[in-house]
């Protein structure tokens, strides 16, 4: 494999990203990294096996203290003021003025309710030596830090609820720079942070100049700062993705844009509760936090959604706590019920049945590891113009829970958090333009690794693609008739294709080796298919998308991990191509 990498003249393995970009192995010059798209943001699990947002840094414009989001009180910003941290003249200053005042910076808090989060930012003495952080409009944590010791002065979580026992911390970050970070958390949510100049006092008469270099804002959930990632809007972050449990090796996730129906995802408290009692804050949850709920099993929980008929998708995360099983319910609003229970023992539904308008139910879950599992009850609902999904009695006991979605989709899509009104994920897009030099242009071969998680019929799901603004393009994509595995090329009036009874489902190799009189089809290591028609040279083959057609806005049906994309600028030996290929 690594000998063919070397005749590879892009090579897409998921490793390096950032806002906007997926960076490509081959080349290195950037030339071939890939642009990415999805504005909005969304989850993913990480190496640890945890549910994590993305980005995890949940504030905007983390180097740019200029931007209106950032409140000046008696204080002033000098931009890009000295070196950062990286290396980069980015950092700026906060300069106080000579009011005899408070002088600070603040901005809001994005910490949903319930959820444990840490602020950080990288800190260094310009004329004041002492930085004031703390949560000023809800709970007055705060920590005290001083740039001239590196020691952390003074700290309290002040009336903040859920609160860990570390709350300040301060790390040398070289150069006279330090990471100074604290945590807070609140039964409401939001919040106000300060960034604040500090004498003996937190009011005196500023000089005019004095202040404090300061860089890299970030706030992540849990209890600890987790690594820098700048951003700008931060939007269009792709999600390496690490399935059941972490470990291993990341893959590209790409998913369809999906809306989670459920309003307080995680705060079912505020639900409909019919003898059944939620406890929040019961144990550490799949994000790593202390937020997941306890549910006591002598009634129910529900809420309702207004939904058209379709397919729905009804997900909870589940921990065993002193019940076995844990059972999940969707009704139409009209006739009748579907449902099943899960138990933790066997890893098995039982008494999946469908009442009332509702047909074709059936079940899937994820082990997360930990103890946790993400279950799914699919079905379609063909009456009734609202469903109520309901977590319900299951036995004795109780049952830990977590991140309920509701979506009118036939599979399950990534967890998308959710507090007063129903949340969108965007769909992903990951494509590269104008790379015609990276493309062959009389003989190719493309190929693609990747996990179809889920497949649903109906829609032509595009993996891979080679495109030329006009009627040229060569694809590698899922029959959305047949479910199997295809490829399709047209050149003007030269069409040939083929799609295998291959199912789609799991994780396959494809690659489409193309050549006048010689193309070549394999699927894991076998070759399905040969065409000899001949086509004339193309001009400026310039595009690559993966994931999408080739409008890179318009991402099909499907959730799709990709492990490798690569293009090779010749059509590799019938040898080679099994070998790639074979998983």
């Amino acid at each position: 494999m690594s000998d063919l990498l070397n005749s590879a003249s892009l090579v897409m393995i998921p490793s390096g990203y950032a806002e906007d970009k997926v960076y490509s192995a081959v080349p290195t010059d950037g030339s071939g990294d890939l642009s990415f798209t999805r504005a909005s943001n969304g989850t993913r699990i990480n190496s640890a096996g945890l549910v994590e947002v993305t980005p995890w840094n949940l504030q905007t414009y983390s180097e740019d203290f200029t931007n209106g989001k950032y409140i000046l009180n008696q204080a002033s910003i000098s931009s890009n003021a000295t070196t950062a941290p990286n290396g980069t003249a980015t950092a700026d200053k906060l300069v106080e003025n000579t009011a005899n005042d408070q002088h600070f910076v603040y901005f809001t808090a994005q910490q949903t309710a319930y959820n444990e989060t840490r602020i950080s930012v990288y800190a260094k003495a310009g004329g004041r030596t002492n930085l004031l952080m703390w949560e000023s409009a809800i709970t007055n944590a705060q920590c005290l830090f001083n740039l001239s010791t590196g020691v952390v002065t003074s700290s309290s979580s002040g009336n903040a609820a859920n609160l860990s026992t570390t709350v300040g911390q301060i790390e040398d970050a070289g150069n006279g720079w330090f990471r100074c970070s604290f945590n807070y958390s609140t039964s409401s949510g939001g919040g106000t942070i300060r960034l604040q100049l500090y004498t003996t006092t937190t009011s005196y008469t500023g000089d005019g100049t004095s202040g404090i270099f300061i860089w890299g804002l970030q706030e992540n959930i849990g209890s600890t700062a987790k690594p820098y990632f700048p951003t700008t809007d931060s939007l269009n972050v792709p999600r390496l993705t690490y399935q059941n449990g972490g470990g291993g090796c990341p893959s590209l996730l790409l998913e369809k844009q999906s809306t989670n129906l459920v309003v307080q995802s995680n705060d079912m408290t505020q639900w409909v509760n019919g003898a059944g009692t939620m406890t929040k804050n019961a144990t550490t949850s799949p994000d790593g936090t202390n937020n997941a709920l306890s549910f006591d099993n002598s009634g129910d929980c529900s809420t309702f959604a207004s939904a058209s008929n379709g397919g729905y998708s009804w997900s909870l995360f589940v921990k065993q706590g002193t019940s076995a099983t844990a059972s999940i319910d969707m009704s139409d609003g009209a006739t009748g019920d579907v449902i099943t229970t899960f138990t933790f023992s066997t890893k098995t539904f039982s008494g999946t049945t469908a009442g009332g308008s509702w047909t074709s139910p059936s079940t899937s879950y994820i082990d997360l590891g930990n103890g946790w599992y993400r279950i799914t009850l699919t079905a379609t609902k063909n009456a009734g113009s609202s469903i109520g999904h309901k977590i319900i009695a299951s036995g004795s006991g109780y049952t830990y829970v977590y991140g309920a979605q509701l979506e009118a989709s036939s599979y399950p899509t990534s967890y998308i958090p959710t507090t007063s009104a129903s949340a969108t994920r965007v769909a992903d897009a990951c494509y590269k333009t104008g790379i015609s030099s990276l493309i062959g242009q009389t003989e190719g071969t493309m190929f693609v690794d990747v996990d179809l998680t889920h497949s649903s019929t109906g829609t032509n799901a595009y993996l891979m693609q080679l495109y030329k603004e006009g009627a040229t393009r060569i694809l590698i994509y899922r029959d959305g008739a047949s479910g199997g595995l295809a490829y399709y090329f047209i050149q003007s009036s030269t069409v040939f294709n083929y799609t295998s009874s291959i199912s789609s489902n799991g994780r396959h190799k494809l690659a489409f080796g193309y050549k006048s009189g010689d193309s070549v089809f394999y699927i894991d290591g076998a070759q399905v298919d040969t065409d000899a028609t001949t086509f004339s040279a193309f001009s400026s083959l310039s595009e690559l998308h993966i994931g999408a057609n080739f409008n890179p806005t318009q991402v099909e049906i499907g959730d799709y991990n990709y492990n490798e994309s690569i293009i090779f600028p010749t059509r590799l030996t019938n040898a080679e191509l099994a070998s790639l290929t074979t998983i």
